[in-house]
C-alpha cells in the first residue's frame, strides 16, 4: 500500500510524518515514517477494514476514512490531504533549576539537533521487529579449561529480528547500562536507536552541540550526551553524528561511567572466592580496581536500507571484565590487584529479508 501525505490546502508534502495502519478494533497493523516528499509504503494487510492514522510530533493526528482491502491486490496509491493543525501548550511554569552544566542556548541548539533526528530514531526500535536480519557477530565466551574459566572469541552467522540486542529503555532509565548475570558474569547494553529515543534518555541526560573541530565534514553536526550529574547506575556518555542536511543519524560513539563501583559491588567477591579456591587456607585481600573507564564503551553505524528503514548496520563494544594480579607474603597473605580489561564484541547486519516477500536487501 503506496501513498502520499500532503497537507491540506497548499499540497505541501508531509514528511516526517508516522502513517499507521488501523484495523476495526484500533489495533495499528504496520506504521512507518513519510519521507522527504511525503510518500510512504506499508506491507498490505490481510482482508478488512483500515483506516490510515497520521501523526507528527507537535501537531493533531488525523485519521482517514475506511479503507477496504478485499484481497492481495494493493489498493492505488492513496493521496492523503493532512489539515496541519499545531497543538496549542499551556503556558510553562519553571518550578525547578535544571542540573546540566550548559547555557539555555547551548540547550536549545542541542535539541533542535536531536528533534530533527527523532523520528528516525524513534523507528528503530520498532522497524527491525518486522524483518528478519541476517548476522554476523564476533563476541568472547567464557570456557572452563585447566581448573578455572578463561575467554576466547567465538565467530557465529544468525537470523534475528533486531540487530544489537539490548534492554528496554524504561530498564536503562531506571538499571543502567550494565547487568550482573549469576555471579560473575555481566551483561552491557549501547544507547541504540530506541534509547536515544526515549523521554528517559532526555531526563537522564544532558544535551549538548559537539564541538566544531571534532568534525571534518561540514554536513555532520554532533550531538553530545553526558549522564545528569549523581546518576550513580552504569552510564554512557557518547556523540551523535547526524547528518544535518538529510537528517538522519550516521555514527555513534560513546563510552560507560560509573564502572569502578558496579565492578567493585558485583565482581570483587568472586575474584576473592577464585583466588581463595586455587589458595586454600590463604585469605586474599583485595586492592583498588585498576581501570581506565574512557577505554570501554562502543561505536554503532546507522544506515538507511529502504525508504523506510534504518537500522544499526555495524557495531563494535568493548566491556570491562576483572582480571587481576596477586602477590604472596608470608604474614600479610596473597594481595590481589583487580585490572579491568576489555572484552571486544562486533557485528554486522549481512542482509535483511523483508517479512512481507521473504526477498533480501
Amino acid at each position: 500500500m503506496t501513498g502520499q501525505t500532503v497537507s491540506e490546502g497548499d499540497g505541501a508534502p508531509v514528511d516526517g510524518a508516522v502513517v499507521a495502519l488501523v484495523d476495526g478494533e484500533g489495533v495499528v497493523a504496520w506504521e512507518t515514517l513519510s519521507n522527504a516528499s511525503g510518500a510512504f509504503s506499508l506491507p498490505l494487510p490481510p482482508v478488512g477494514t483500515y483506516r490510515v492514522r497520521v501523526s507528527r510530533i507537535g501537531y493533531d493526528s488525523w485519521t482517514s476514512g475506511p479503507i477496504r482491502i478485499d484481497s492481495a491486490q494493493a489498493p492505488g496509491p492513496l493521496r492523503l490531504e493532512i489539515p496541519v493543525r499545531p497543538i496549542p501548550l499551556p503556558e510553562l511554569m519553571v518550578t525547578e533549576q535544571n542540573d546540566c552544566p550548559t547555557t539555555p542556548e547551548e540547550r536549545r541548539l542541542a535539541f533542535e539537533l536531536y528533534e530533527s533526528a527523532l523520528p528516525i530514531l524513534d523507528s528503530m526500535s520498532t522497524a527491525e521487529t518486522r524483518d528478519s536480519l541476517l548476522v554476523r557477530l564476533e563476541r568472547p565466551i567464557r570456557i572452563w579449561r585447566r581448573g578455572r574459566f578463561r575467554y576466547t572469541q567465538d565467530t557465529v552467522t544468525v537470523m534475528v529480528t533486531e540487530a544489537l540486542s539490548n534492554a528496554s529503555p524504561g530498564h536503562l532509565e531506571v538499571y543502567g547500562y550494565a547487568d550482573i548475570v549469576g555471579d560473575s558474569m555481566t551483561t552491557f547494553y549501547a544507547p541504540d536507536g530506541g534509547a536515544l529515543a526515549s523521554p528517559g534518555f532526555l531526563a537522564t541526560h544532558c544535551l549538548s552541540r559537539a564541538a566544531d573541530d571534532e568534525v571534518d565534514d561540514g554536513a555532520l553536526a554532533g550531538l553530545a550526551f553526558e549522564p545528569r550529574p549523581g546518576r550513580e547506575v552504569v552510564d554512557v556518555t557518547g556523540v551523535l553524528w547526524i547528518d544535518t542536511v538529510a537528517n538522519e543519524p550516521r555514527e555513534l560513539a560513546f563510552h560507560y561511567t560509573s564502572l569502578r563501583p558496579f565492578l567493585r559491588r558485583h565482581l570483587v567477591e568472586p575474584l576473592r572466592d577464585d583466588h581463595e579456591r586455587r589458595l586454600p587456607g590463604r585469605r586474599a585481600s583485595i586492592g583498588t580496581i585498576r581501570i581506565q573507564e574512557s577505554r570501554f564503551g562502543g561505536q554503532l553505524r546507522f544506515e538507511r536500507v529502504a525508504s523506510d528503514r534504518w537500522l544499526i548496520r555495524e557495531w563494535r563494544m568493548l566491556t570491562p571484565r576483572l582480571a587481576s594480579r596477586s602477590f604472596s607474603h608470608p604474614r600479610t597473605g596473597t594481595n590481589v590487584l583487580p585490572i579491568a580489561v576489555p572484552l571486544e564484541s562486533r557485528g554486522e547486519v549481512l542482509a535483511l529479508f523483508r517479512r512481507t516477500d521473504g526477498s533480501p536487501r
